[in-house]
């Protein structure tokens, strides 16, 4: 009977309605981390990284050996210390596959206070050329697979591409790569194949001159108004940041037909840039695709009826061209206190050399009253200087004249600002503690749709009394899908009241609640799925949110649906919403689990042949694997079976979070379609 049940409620829960259930679901606040970077009137603090010759951090250097410059005076030092980074990773982590290995796992939501290292990779797709697109992409799918580590926060964002940026930062690897395969050759924004344009001899200069300027106006609104956004973004995030700009460089002055060099409108944007990333705690790291290049005529550009001053011209502006962009980039890097790599066809080998770099020392001192004076605008330089021979020190180049605190008190809060920071920010809002959990599912009448469970606790809301004695709270539920690129692909946005009648109000004070919505999703594809909750009366937020792939059914290829989950006794479809909700389970439970096959093949009788399998997972690494279990259709349809399973949860189990892998096979169906991988996230509590 109970597994007659559970079959059922697989199928009868995405038609459920919210109800009011008995459990609770605590949640711990996040304890920020301190300022790394902080200016102000009183007080300049800064990141000082100093490494030897080969590039190795020093721990051991004594405030006095530090010298700081201030606009070419020295300033006394109030404060030093060091700051550790992360170990140095293994030479031999790198592989030469950039597959992932094993099954791509769900990541779980990071606590601020559990950040270790927090990454925008910026993919400059506004100057890669056809031929670096492919090799980004590469890299970029080694890094997730071999260089990601626990405790990191990682955003790829495309700067042609439109960005949400602190939307997309996540430690879910599902969504990091599905964000490296939405990466293209952008033909719009500079339609270059090859790493130097194709220019005929005959071509003037001053046609050259024209393209150079709309190159330059698509750099400066595409590329860095991107990086401009990302680095504001991460302004409160914790700890030292680090942004990976993957570019093909850019000038950072025009160079006239005659060899005269001209200010344009990129350097003015680049400052902005580097203020706004000092001030963010921000590092920026820029690496160049192109590799080692060679200035050469290509046979594509038809240089036989060319002359040899031509080929010398083409040539020589190649060379240029390639110091040009490539000085920009190094400018870039340096005044933020990172490094650029280049000319290196190891980009991998680079990006490890950047996530080596996260040790440094917090450097701080008193400004002189004329570093903030109101009357005009200017640019404290700063210098640093260690008497210690053969080192190497990386600091941020300065400041403008204006204190945190003045840009902080300039921003005019919006009555919809704790809502906005919460849809946006990639931690969870605990002041009023939610849980959320998103089940994908599809019925030929509503198409594919997600069916959205939050739990809450009724004891965090502000009930008022009703004239009749009644108690109400009114809640508003907001729910954002983002895609890949941080555009926003749906929403839904509801007001829910809550009435609770006097003889159960004590009673439900102490449990909880789980109000169910469907949220429908217009095309296939990868999702953040986020949801914030509002009680305006006591002025609190919670958010959760989770990251869903919508399969494409009409490929008609073999699908699972999302993971119901129920733990105990035989109880109903109510408990079933609470237990799939929550996923909570105690040591020495029957957790049982149910999903429905859509899509799968049947014989000319109609009939099935599926088998199911299930893995559990924990910290990354298999720990549990189920014995084949034949799928029963009995009298569902063959396009849509449910079916269930059950395991028991040893008492001697440890306690932390867990990963169930869901595996169906149809024996009937070829190739590598024939099965379907289905996960949920749970937790095991004493």
């Amino acid at each position: 009977m109970r597994k007659l049940m559970l079959s059922f409620f697989a199928s009868a829960i995405f038609a459920a309605t919210a109800v009011a259930q008995n459990t609770t679901s605590p949640a711990a606040k996040p304890t920020p981390d301190t300022d790394v970077v902080r200016i102000t009137s009183t007080l300049v603090q800064l990141d000082v990284s100093v490494t030897d010759k080969e590039g190795r951090p020093i721990k051991d250097l004594r405030p006095e050996e530090i010298h700081l410059f201030e606009n070419g005076k020295e300033r006394k030092l109030s404060g030093v210390s060091f700051v550790p980074g992360a170990p140095p990773a293994d030479n031999n982590e790198m592989k030469k596959s950039a597959a992932p290995v094993g099954p791509v796992l769900p990541g779980r939501q990071l606590a601020a206070n559990e950040v270790r290292r927090t990454i925008a990779i910026v993919v400059d797709d506004v100057t890669l050329s056809f031929q670096s697109i492919d090799y980004t992409r590469e890299v970029l799918r080694r890094f997730v697979d071999q260089q990601m580590r626990d405790g990191d926060l990682v955003a790829i964002i495309r700067s042609g591409a439109g960005v949400g940026a602190l939307q997309q930062f996540t430690s879910d690897k599902r969504q990091l790569y599905a964000a490296i395969d939405r990466i293209r050759w952008n033909a719009v924004a500079n339609g270059r194949i090859s790493t130097f344009d194709t220019v005929e001899g005959q071509q003037d200069d001053s046609n050259q001159i024209d393209v150079r300027a709309q190159q330059e106006d698509a750099f400066v609104a595409g590329s860095l108004g991107a990086l401009n956004y990302v680095i504001r973004g991460m302004d409160k995030l914790p700890g030292r940041k680090s942004v990976l700009m993957i570019s093909e460089g850019f000038r950072l002055f025009d160079r006239e037909p005659g060899g005269q060099i001209t200010q344009g409108n990129v350097i003015d944007s680049v400052r902005a840039i580097t203020d706004a990333a000092n001030r963010a705690a921000v590092v920026i790291y820029t690496l160049d695709p192109r590799g080692l290049v060679v200035p050469m005529v290509g046979v594509e550009e038809n240089p036989e009826f060319w002359s040899l001053e031509d080929i010398d011209r083409k040539m020589s502006r190649q060379g240029q061209a390639l110091i040009d962009t490539q000085d920009g980039l190094s400018y870039l890097s340096e005044e933020t206190g990172g490094f650029t790599i280049k000319n290196t066809n190891n980009l991998s080998k680079g990006i490890r050399k950047i996530l080596d770099d996260q040790s440094y020392y917090l450097v701080a001192y008193e400004p002189e009253e004329g570093s903030f004076d109101p009357k005009k605008l200017r640019f404290n330089k700063i210098e640093i200087k260690v008497d210690r021979p053969g080192t190497k020190v990386r600091y941020r180049s300065g400041f403008f004249n204006v204190g945190d605190n003045t840009l902080k008190a300039a921003k005019q809060p919006t009555p919809f600002q704790s809502i906005a920071d919460a849809l946006l920010s990639p931690f969870a809002q605990n002041d009023l503690p939610i849980r959320y959990n998103g089940l994908f599912n599809y019925d030929h009448k509503n198409g594919a749709y997600l069916r959205s469970l939050v739990h809450m606790n009724i004891g965090d809301l502000d009930f008022k009394t009703l004239p009749d004695g009644k108690r109400q709270a009114s809640l508003d539920i907001f729910a954002y899908a983002f895609g890949v690129n941080g555009a926003i692909e749906g929403r839904l946005q509801k007001t829910y009241k809550l009435t609770v009648p006097p003889e159960a109000f004590e009673k439900l004070r102490s449990t909880g609640f789980v109000y169910d919505f469907v949220f429908p999703i217009a095309k296939p594809g990868a999702y953040q799925l986020r949801v914030v909750v509002r009680d305006s009366a006591a002025d609190k937020v919670g958010s959760a949110s989770q990251f869903v792939e919508i399969p494409n059914l009409k490929k008609n290829r073999l699908t699972l649906s999302g993971i119901v989950l129920n733990s105990g006794t035989p109880t109903t479809s109510s408990s079933a919403l609470t237990a799939t909700a929550l996923r909570e389970f105690h040591r020495g439970a029957s957790l049982d689990y149910g999903s429905v096959a859509l899509n799968a093949r049947a014989d000319s009788l109609g009939k099935t042949n599926l088998t199911s399998r299930l893995r559990i997972f924990r910290d990354g690494k298999l720990i549990f694997t189920g014995q084949p279990q034949s799928v029963a259709q009995g009298q569902q349809p063959a396009d849509s079976v449910a079916f269930m399973g059950s395991i028991n949860l040893g008492t001697k189990l440890e306690a932390g979070d867990y990963v169930m892998e869901v595996a169906v096979t149809d024996t009937l169906a070829k190739g590598k379609y024939a099965t379907a991988l289905q996960y949920v996230e749970f937790r095991v509590v004493e």
